[in-house]
């Protein structure tokens, strides 16, 4: 089981040079590599671009396309603690079907992603609409 885990800025370098070697080698598009990896193109353009905090599903994805190695991270004990009750509450809403499976995993995917956006985003994001009401 891979756990979405936050690596060095010195990691995600790496692993960036080697998604940007192996795009360019591969030759697809954007929109060619996203539908062949179950990514919205967008999203495969971040991750090109080195536009990424985590392994998420979403660059482990794009990495197994085009045949990129995702370097192993080391939880350290309170991450497995942390790993174990995120594990049980994602099992707890889950209705053992796929399809329930997949709104989890789009839900998270969703979470991640405001993450990358950084808080000052998130805040104008969330501040009411001017004139609505």
């Amino acid at each position: 089981m891979l756990i979405c885990m936050k690596p060095t800025s010195k990691q995600i370098d790496a692993l960036h040079g080697r998604i940007s070697r192996a795009f360019a080698k591969d030759g697809r598009s954007l929109a060619d590599l996203g539908r062949q990896a179950g990514v919205h193109p967008s999203q495969v353009g971040r991750i090109v671009a080195g536009d990424f905090k985590t392994y998420s599903a979403n660059v482990v994805q794009i990495c197994t396309v085009l045949g990129v190695k995702v370097p192993r991270l080391t939880p350290d004990a309170t991450m497995e603690v942390e790993w174990d009750r995120a594990h049980a509450s994602m099992r707890r809403i889950w209705d053992e079907t796929p399809e329930g499976a997949a709104v989890i995993r789009r839900m998270l995917d969703a979470i991640a992603d405001l993450q990358a956006v950084g808080p000052a985003a998130r805040q104008r994001a969330s501040r009411p609409k001017e004139g609505l009401g």
